[in-house]
């Protein structure tokens, strides 16, 4: 038997070097040093736990070594009836450690992967030769329960050893008798029987004569039913991504009362800083009321307020610029445009549309210094023309966006100034913002530390949904002043006479030659098209627009609110236009019933010298 296994195992080892497996080059000890006997003692206690006592006699030739080290697994991700996402797991404790007269035995216990690792010997004294060690430990959770015996199945020796194993015996002695036994060696999978394998009554006894390096040698030794307590496999849950996201109380509970206090949090804050201030009183008084000694403030209610009354005159004066601003917070592009058409109906330029082109284009022509104006229109007069007095629309295009950053600013500054906003909005809505999205980065960083290493995963999402919230929302946290929201109030009133004129409101407006003088209102309430319809029946008395416009076609309302919605989205455009960023690119290359066998039970693992 002995020569088959040997032929075997030559046969085996010429395979895997002219397949140039990588087991053919594994490290192995110097060839003089060896286990000249390995005696295992396993005894099954009442409790099912196994008190193992290990002697290995080995012989360190002449190279000098501190001592040996013993590696015995712990944990097994696999095993018969295997749970999934589920690690068996043997405790083991180390009882005693000994050694022959002269030989080291102090010794450390420590975590090696999923092993546990016995290192034996001074690191300040070196030894050669023979010298023996015992080794006693106790394992809880090795033993595996079946429909009719109980079983111990267990590697005795280990496919780690890197040394030749002259002879090994295993003793196994167990509460009862023992009614099956089996025996297997070689490389791990082998189902070559031991040497010897044999049992009396409650004690097993098996050998085998010789184990070449990385083989192992296990036993399977079977009892009766009832003998120790039902063996229950100690397991442990492992690593899988949806184990954080299982319907536990505490993972639900936990993500249910995390989501109402974000909720709470968040609803808090939209009602205290989200929401206007208003002059207590009438409507009257929201609408008109001033910042006055006396002037008493409170919340906008969250229901609003009652729809503003039509107002035929924009609110103390304001130009559109400004009314676009105080509108939504913000001085836009649009807003910008609106004051360019709205100083060409006042005289400062002339917008002159170009024929003929393939794409629409307009000219604007100076007319008069911007003295008086107020400081963005001022600005936005310098940015347009510079020291020319005749500027093509398209050739701003690139060049003019460094100046509507000041332009935009003089609005917002001028807003500010006026006492409508509480705080810049763009500086609240960037604070918002930054702190959503700092919220956000935590709550990944806690949601990918929940599913690495806890079963609590739901946890960390609504704190995500804060930072989303709080990010998104900041748009809607700038809060108007009760002086700006009076303002607002006679602002809404306003664009109803501009998004609702009748025909009867057309007139009057005609009359009072207003059709030029708030279209720029309209353009900030996006309403041209409504605007220019309300006079559509007017076209027998067109106004006098040549003042401050030259079209290509002859006028109709119709088609010179067409005129001015092309031109302000076209203005808008070019006005706020960045030269697109240079990139550069590299290329890179992509390229498209049972049965047992040697190494497969508890224990084992191996050892070497050190």
């Amino acid at each position: 038997m002995r020569t088959v296994r040997l032929v075997a195992v030559v046969a085996l080892a010429m395979g895997a070097a002219a397949l140039g497996a990588p087991a053919a080059s594994a490290p192995t000890a110097s060839g003089s040093e060896r286990i000249l006997n390995y005696d295992v003692n396993i005894k099954i206690e009442d409790s099912g736990d196994l008190l193992i006592t290990e002697t290995i006699d080995y012989d360190f030739g002449v190279v000098p070594k501190h001592g040996i080290f013993r590696d015995i697994p712990v944990r097994y991700s696999e095993y018969p009836d295997k749970k999934a996402h589920h690690d068996r797991i043997y405790r083991l404790d180390v009882e005693s450690v000994r050694a022959t007269e002269g030989t080291p035995a102090e010794y450390t216990v420590e975590n090696a992967g999923g092993a546990k690792r016995i290192k034996i010997g001074d690191p300040d004294e070196t030894i050669t030769g023979g010298h023996s060690y015992e080794i006693t430990y106790r394992v809880e959770g090795a033993l595996t329960g079946f429909e009719d015996h109980d079983e111990l199945y267990w590697d005795a020796v280990g496919d780690d050893w890197s040394v030749i194993i002259q002879h090994v015996s295993v003793t196994v002695e167990a509460p009862a008798d023992i009614t099956q036994v089996a025996c297997f060696s070689g490389p791990v999978g082998s189902t070559l029987p031991c040497t010897g394998a044999a049992s009396t009554g409650p004690t097993a006894q098996f050998s085998q004569d010789e184990l070449f390096p990385f083989q192992a040698m296990s036993v399977v030794v079977g009892i009766p039913k009832g003998v120790v307590p039902e063996p229950k496999p100690i397991l442990d849950e492992t690593w899988w991504f949806g184990r954080g996201f299982q319907p536990t109380a505490a993972n639900v509970g936990g993500f249910g009362v995390l989501s109402l206090l974000v909720a709470g949090a968040f609803g808090l804050l939209a009602f205290k800083r989200g929401r206007d201030r208003r002059y207590t009183g009438s409507p009257v008084d929201a609408a008109f009321g001033d910042a006055t000694k006396d002037a008493k403030e409170e919340t906008v209610p969250l229901g609003g307020e009652a729809e503003t009354p039509v107002e035929f005159v924009p609110p103390g004066d304001l130009r559109p610029g400004q009314v676009g601003t105080l509108v939504d917070f913000t001085a836009h592009p649009l807003d910008v445009t609106a004051t360019i058409v709205d100083l060409a109906v006042r005289g400062y330029l002339v917008i002159e549309e170009k024929p003929n082109g393939r794409k629409p284009d307009w000219t604007l022509t100076k007319k008069k210094e911007p003295d008086g104006l107020e400081l963005y229109e001022v600005e936005l007069m310098k940015g347009l023309f510079g020291s020319k007095d005749e500027v093509e629309l398209s050739d701003l295009r690139y060049k003019f966006a460094s100046k509507m950053g000041k332009v935009q600013k003089a609005l917002t500054d001028d807003a500010m100034k006026k006492g409508w906003f509480t705080k810049p909005p763009g500086a609240v809505r960037l604070g918002f913002g930054c702190l959503g999205v700092i919220v956000f980065l935590v709550g990944v960083a806690a949601f990918v530390l929940a599913v690495a290493f806890t079963e609590l995963a739901l946890w960390p999402i609504p704190i995500i949904g804060l930072g989303v919230a709080l990010t998104v929302g900041a748009y809607w946290m700038p809060q108007r002043t009760a002086k700006g929201y009076a303002v607002l109030r006679r602002t809404d009133g306003f664009r109803r006479f501009i998004d609702e004129s009748e025909k009867e409101r057309a007139k009057f407006a005609e009359k009072k030659n207003l059709f030029s003088e708030y279209l720029p209102y309209a353009i900030v309430f996006g309403s041209v098209d409504k605007w220019a319809k309300a006079f559509a029946g007017l076209d027998d008395q067109p106004p006098d627009t040549s003042s401050w416009y030259v079209g290509t076609t002859a006028f109709s309302y119709y088609t010179f609110g067409h005129a001015m919605d092309g031109f302000t989205v076209s203005s808008a455009g070019t006005l706020s236009s960045t030269p697109p960023s240079t990139s550069s690119s590299s290329g890179s290359s992509g390229f498209s019933g049972g049965g047992g066998f040697s190494g497969g039970g508890g224990g084992g693992g191996g050892g070497g010298s050190w």
